[in-house]
């Protein structure tokens, strides 16, 4: 686990040297927000090889900072490599301890310095939504990007940061009593850009709340998390939320390590191709490629071999099911989806295959039927209520491509298959209509919410 935002020279000895010790946290990313405390990060981050830092100036310090503090800082950001991120800065209308101009003034000075150093931003803005947003829109920050730090606003709020190329940062506040609209925020929230973080000493998550917090209670927050994000343990947070940091803030391995199989909520998932005969609107593919997916970097230089997909799989019985789910479209490589799928029948193992529908616009139908036997259920992608939103949506090179996803779903219920036809919620889908579809065609349904992966 990764702490992404804490105050390290703020906790008692005693909290810091139970966290410094414990073998559960990868990294903590400790903040500096003033002068002082800038200089304490950069000391802990030089002593600690765990420990790497933000630092700039909060609001509340605007009316204090000078342009040679700003030199000051942008000099350190420069000679220490150990500073991965500017911040936290920002804007705070609720408390207004510096004059709201100021604050605009020094916020806007600490992005251009991080856009000329290249390092991403940490963001506190706090009753100042539509302002952050303006002031992140005109001085470009996502150049650089960053982090939405303690995030506690709206939906809307959260959809426009993450269109800005920022990931969205959830503390102990989400264990909170009051915190349901919060939490509904989470559940919509990106998978692949969410962070965790304690702001500790502040804001200490239930159990705990009223006391000191320290990095440690990051864990009580990452469990309330699994339950608000879909087919997720807390396994899984941990490795999603961590792999995440580590793009963000360039550190550790990166994030970028080529996937093969991966594993989520005791699912085994294969990574047969990157190749896709669909260039959808909603697939990260199509837009940042970003290929995390909780965690993992799903993504390969090239395509695996069978011995290689055999080899990683093992005993398929350990998981609920083996599934080829991936950025690429499985029924692209039917031979080897056979052989895997053969090997894991013959141990005993569930075969599901997750698929865009489209197979029989480069084989005949028949080819299904060599597949009876090996394949238990096919998740098709119907992703439309009808063809006009399906080819928008979906953007197929095929003629009658939604003709042909919906001919495979009736195909394969004809054979015997169990079928979920599934749809993304994303902006012109009519979810109501589509499960009436799916239901229609004899299959079940399934959606997911637009941007929350795996």
């Amino acid at each position: 686990m990764i702490d992404t935002h804490c105050h390290l020279d703020l906790l008692k000895k005693e909290d810091l040297e139970d966290s410094l010790k414990d073998s559960s946290l990868e990294y903590f990313i400790t903040v500096g927000y003033d002068s002082k405390t800038i200089e304490n990060a950069i000391k802990l981050s030089q002593e600690q090889e765990r420990v790497y830092c933000a630092i700039g100036f909060h609001p509340h310090e605007a009316d204090k900072v000078k342009d040679g503090d700003l030199l000051w800082l942008k000099d350190l950001a420069q000679k220490h490599p150990k500073v991965k991120a500017l911040g936290e800065m920002g804007l705070d209308f609720y408390k207004d301890y510096s004059d709201r101009k100021k604050q605009e003034d020094i916020f806007r000075k600490q992005i251009s310095i991080a856009r000329e150093l290249g390092l991403p931003l940490v963001i506190h803005s706090r009753d100042a939504e539509a302002k952050t947003l303006e002031i992140l829109r005109e001085e470009r920050a996502y150049e650089v990007g960053g982090v939405m730090h303690c995030f506690t606003g709206s939906y809307e709020f959260m959809k426009k940061c993450v269109d800005l190329g920022f990931y969205i940062s959830y503390s102990g506040i989400i264990t909170y009593k009051n915190a349901d609209a919060l939490r509904e925020v989470v559940k919509k929230t990106p998978t692949t850009r969410i962070l965790l973080e304690t702001d500790s000493p502040f804001l200490a998550p239930e159990p705990v709340r009223g006391k000191p917090n320290k990095p440690l209670n990051v864990w009580y927050t990452a469990k309330v998390m699994a339950g608000l994000i879909p087919n997720s343990s807390l396994e899984d947070i941990d490795r999603m939320t961590s792999e995440n940091a580590k793009l963000l803030f360039n550190i550790g391995n990166n994030g970028k390590k080529d996937t093969i199989t991966y594993v989520i909520n005791n699912k085994l998932y294969i990574n047969l191709t990157n190749k896709c005969n669909l260039h959808c609107a909603f697939c990260q593919r199509e837009r940042e490629r970003n290929f995390m997916i909780k965690g993992y970097w799903v993504w390969t230089t090239r395509d695996p071999s069978v011995e290689e997909v055999i080899r990683e799989i093992g005993d398929p019985t350990k998981y609920e099911e083996v599934v080829f789910c991936g950025y690429g479209e499985p029924t692209l490589r039917l031979s080897a989806l056979k052989e895997i799928a053969r090997y894991v029948k013959s141990k005993g193992g569930k075969v599901r295959v997750d698929t865009n529908g489209l197979m029989f616009t480069f084989l005949p139908r028949e080819k299904i039927k060599e597949l009876k036997g090996l394949v238990d259920v096919w998740s098709v992608s119907l992703n439309a209520q009808d063809e006009e939103t399906y080819n928008r949506v979906c953007r197929p090179a095929q003629q009658e491509a939604f003709k042909k996803v919906m001919e495979f779903i009736k195909t394969a219920l004809k054979e015997g298959f169990e079928v979920i036809a599934t749809a993304v919620d994303y902006q012109g889908v009519d979810i109501e209509k589509t499960k009436e579809l799916a239901e229609l065609l004899g299959a079940k349904f399934r959606f997911r919410p637009y941007e929350v992966v795996g």
